[in-house]
């Protein structure tokens, strides 16, 4: 099933916490790793709609919640972008470690811990490359 973003933004973040989940790698990477991700879709030259926020919730090797939010939700990391780096980077154009390096995606949280995680993070965005996307704008 083909999902858009950011239409189907709920739904699609549904199943990308089953993606994660299925992925017994990512449960490997991430056990005994608590965390709540906020990854922020914003507005550019191609999208120019509301954030899309969505917080994802890991604990002991699982993502155990996954929710569209407002811009006032608590987090410990985030990742922002704009529209067309996302949908560059869910398509496999971008790599996301170059791309945040590079300044694209803009990242706020404990750098040496994201460095640590790093092969559970390569992990949750194989697995949002894996969903079938179709990006509307």
């Amino acid at each position: 099933m083909t999902l858009t973003l950011p239409a189907d933004a709920a739904a699609w973040a549904d199943v990308w916490r089953d993606r994660i989940n299925d992925s017994e790698a990512f449960a490997a990477a991430a056990a005994d790793f608590e965390a709540t991700f906020r990854f922020e879709i914003q507005a550019d030259e191609r999208y120019d709609g509301e954030p899309v926020r969505i917080l994802v919730t890991l604990a002991d090797g699982a993502c155990t919640d996954t929710a569209l939010v407002d811009g006032d939700a608590d987090y410990d990391f985030a990742m922002r972008g704009p529209y067309d780096a996302w949908a560059d980077l869910l398509s496999g154009e971008l790599d996301v470690s170059e791309s945040v390096m590079d300044g694209t995606f803009d990242v706020v949280g404990n750098t040496m811990t994201l460095m640590r995680r790093q092969d559970a993070i390569s992990e949750m965005v194989g697995a949002a490359q894996s969903i079938d996307t179709q990006f509307e704008y």
